[in-house]
């Protein structure tokens, strides 16, 4: 678990791109800090595609997963949030697509 006195000297919190410079420079455990900030709005975003709690539930894990895995290919172009926020929609949007596939 992180310590939150050592994730900022200042008051101010890091920014989700200096929590993930962190991850990739080793700090790994520094990663639930951006579960912990996201969880919410991935949560809503793969309930509103899946309308189904626990789906919307293995959808955020697996967002999780692929992001962490490739961490190193965030490049900034946008927020942290809108990349990872994706994952997640595409995610969700693949599980509901097999899903449908499975019911014809």
């Amino acid at each position: 678990m992180v310590n939150p006195a050592e994730v900022a000297t200042s008051q101010e919190p890091l920014s989700d791109e200096e929590v993930v410079a962190r991850v990739l420079a080793g700090e790994t455990g520094m990663f639930e800090i951006v579960m912990r900030r996201h969880n919410q709005r991935l949560y809503r975003v793969a309930r509103a595609i899946l309308r189904n709690d626990g789906e919307a539930e293995d959808v955020m894990q697996d967002a999780y997963v692929r992001a962490y895995e490739h961490l190193d290919q965030f490049a900034g172009r946008a927020k942290f949030s809108t990349w990872l926020t994706r994952i997640a929609v595409h995610e969700a949007l693949a599980r509901q697509h097999r899903g449908n596939r499975g019911s014809t």
